[in-house]
């Protein structure tokens, strides 16, 4: 465990953020969520060293740091608003941390070099920030913060003021570097869709307190919880993770288990993919029948749940795991209860790609 919060508590005249439990693994992106005024920002100012507990521990590397000042917490701070200074060029910035002794060390220079290179930001050394775009200024003080090989890595909210295209790039370009530079990170956000992009897991944060916490595999897999934020998130459909088997022709073969699933596109054999399948795409049947989909799982119905007019029907086929939606009607028309044994159908077509990492 690199990270460990307990307990934690901090009481402000109309908020109290906790008490929160929080734990953080080797080389883990945690996606920490909630809406306005949920406490996410405090709790990233706690682990700072900004703000102070008013109960609880912090132990970063099996050291208390609770009441450590700022300096000597090597934690690594990506505000909403890019913290650069004017009056330096990029290069400069990113230096800035960093002594004349060390900077210069062969080490440092090559470290430098990789991290520049991995943000693809060495055409802008020159440049001034007042010059850069949204998503450049964000890379830059990425890299600022990595030449300093912190312990943590903590981003708040640093898309939030960057446009939807160059948001979508920047998900997927920060999910790489962080992955290779192999630094802990705790990532806070309203966006649902930093979620699928960077997490491996997540944490539901409302009204100070965490609602639903674990990895995406156990968010969208489990049963359905309470959380209004869980229900909005997995409104979206099922999360698959697999491993390429083999690509022909425009079309991706992946392994999930002992299932092998199909997705339009060409991937590199042995990478990783992630996918969304939208519920209302998944099709039940109890006979296997004739059909141009790809996609024929044999699958055990675990649960059902009744929401008015629509069923979600819960289905497990070993480590897979899904949930088809249909009409009251079609369930009526299936006959389907907890127990059976159905085909669950969808098109290759029908997984959205949302991750790809070789």
């Amino acid at each position: 465990m690199v990270l460990e919060i307990i307990n934690i508590t901090k009481n402000f005249r109309k908020f109290r953020l906790g008490p929160l439990n929080l734990n953080i693994n080797n080389d883990e992106i945690i996606v920490i969520l909630g809406p306005t005024g949920s406490g996410k920002t405090t709790l990233i100012n706690l682990i700072a060293g900004i703000l102070r507990p008013d109960n609880g521990k912090i132990i970063l590397n099996g050291i208390d740091i609770t009441n450590q000042p700022i300096e000597q917490r090597k934690v690594g701070y990506v505000f909403q608003d890019p913290s650069l200074f004017p009056h330096l060029n990029v290069y400069n910035n990113i230096l800035f941390g960093l002594s004349k002794k060390v900077r210069e060390s062969k080490d440092k220079i090559a470290t430098i070099k990789n991290i520049i290179d991995e943000l693809d930001i060495d055409y802008l050394l020159n440049r001034k920030v007042d010059h850069l775009s949204g998503g450049e200024k964000q890379k830059v003080s990425l890299a600022r913060i990595l030449v300093l090989n912190p312990n943590v890595v903590l981003l708040d909210e640093p898309l939030s003021h960057i446009d939807l295209l160059a948001r979508d790039r920047l998900r997927i370009e920060l999910r790489s570097i962080l992955r290779k530079q192999q630094i802990p990170t705790i990532y806070v956000t309203h966006f649902e869709e930093d979620i699928y992009a960077l997490a491996d897991s997540i944490a539901f944060l409302d009204g100070g307190k965490i609602e639903e916490s674990g990895t995406l595999e156990e968010i969208f897999n489990l049963s359905p919880r309470s959380s209004s934020f869980f229900n909005k998130i997995i409104a979206l459909g099922n999360y698959v993770t697999g491993e390429v088997t083999k690509c022909e022709n425009d079309l991706t073969e992946f392994k999930v288990g002992l299932n092998r699933l199909y997705t339009v596109g060409s991937f590199p054999s042995k990478s990783k993919i992630s996918v969304i399948i939208r519920r209302e795409d998944i099709l039940l049947s109890k006979e296997k029948i004739k059909t141009s989909a790809r996609n024929i799982i044999f699958a055990k119905v675990v649960d059902i749940i009744n929401k008015h007019n629509i069923i979600d029907v819960y289905l497990k086929s070993d480590n897979l795991n899904l949930i088809s939606r249909i009409t009251r009607s079609a369930s009526e028309e299936l006959g389907i209860v907890i127990g059976d044994y159905v085909y669950a159908i969808f098109k290759a077509s029908t997984p959205y790609l949302i991750r790809e990492e070789n």
